[in-house]
């Protein structure tokens, strides 16, 4: 089956409603079709995950099938899934943190409180850390520890092979991801138990089904990205607006092999490595 509509998700981890007005670090849901693409901007975790569950909705009924890409880890290092769930499926840390994480409808949330809960589980500090001036949790050091001890890299082999992208265990700072990964994990476990047997996430099933989930880094494309920003446009929403088109012109079988690759237990960034293929397909 070939992909009818792409969405691209820029994720946040705000504590508190994004403004009204657009604005730089919120969530911006870019959909595209053969015939027609938009933008959309949510203020809060829970109005995204409510934007994606109808549009994913909406496409089941009109028979499209839709890949759905999300700029956060998918997965942690080979070792911490076992180590933190006793299983290393991945979708045992979804389900752990689904029933960890708590984030309220305007972005109130626990997420120190829950690295910190993690920590506490092993003799070495980290493996999260950095958190904000004032806080002093008592697993989370400030700054980043030696990483030692773990059963676990601190890096992903994706992580190690894209320049800029950062490790899945800095919560706080110039390109953090942890925190986008703790309260994002369980809004995807959510729409994975809603839609079933019709929704798949890339590489960690091979199956078929009408919605396909993935990790995306639009970094991989910041010089197009820049490129084609428009005037006045928020960054973030140029980023998942240009790669939703990018991904979305792709050769049926070249977005389908892309989405084939990577480890069925750490994850894979969709598209690393097929920077020019992707390029070539936004000029075409």
């Amino acid at each position: 089956m070939d992909i009818d509509t792409v969405i691209m998700v820029d994720w946040s981890a705000r504590s508190a409603p994004s403004p009204a007005k657009r604005t730089k670090d919120a969530i911006y849901v870019a959909e595209r079709t053969a015939s027609a693409g938009h933008v959309t901007y949510c203020r809060t975790r829970a109005a995204a995950q409510a934007h994606l569950m109808a549009r994913l909705e909406a496409a089941r009924a009109e028979g499209r099938r839709v890949l759905a890409g999300f700029d956060f880890p998918l997965a942690y290092p080979k070792g911490f899934a076992q180590a933190l769930t006793g299983s290393a499926d991945p979708f045992a840390v979804w389900d752990w943190m689904a029933g960890t994480i708590k984030d309220d409808p305007k972005n109130a949330n626990n997420r120190l409180d829950v690295a910190d809960l993690i920590n506490a589980r092993f003799d070495a500090p980290g493996p999260f850390w950095s958190h904000p001036v004032g806080k002093t949790p008592a697993h989370v050091p400030f700054r980043k520890p030696p990483h030692r001890g773990f059963a676990f890299a601190e890096r992903r082999r994706v992580e190690q092979m894209a320049p800029g992208a950062s490790t899945c265990f800095q919560l706080y700072g110039n390109g953090a991801v942890a925190s986008q990964t703790l309260l994002g994990l369980p809004r995807l476990w959510a729409l994975r138990q809603h839609f079933g047997d019709a929704l798949a996430v890339r590489p960690f099933e091979d199956r078929d089904a009408p919605i396909l989930l993935a990790e995306v880094y639009p970094a991989i494309l910041s010089a197009e990205i820049r490129r084609r920003q428009r005037p006045g446009e928020v960054p973030d929403a140029a980023q998942v607006r240009v790669l939703a088109s990018a991904f979305a012109a792709l050769p049926p079988r070249h977005l389908d092999a892309i989405l084939r690759e990577g480890c069925p237990e750490e994850g894979w960034i969709a598209g690393l490595g097929h920077q020019a293929a992707l390029i070539a397909a936004l000029e075409a």
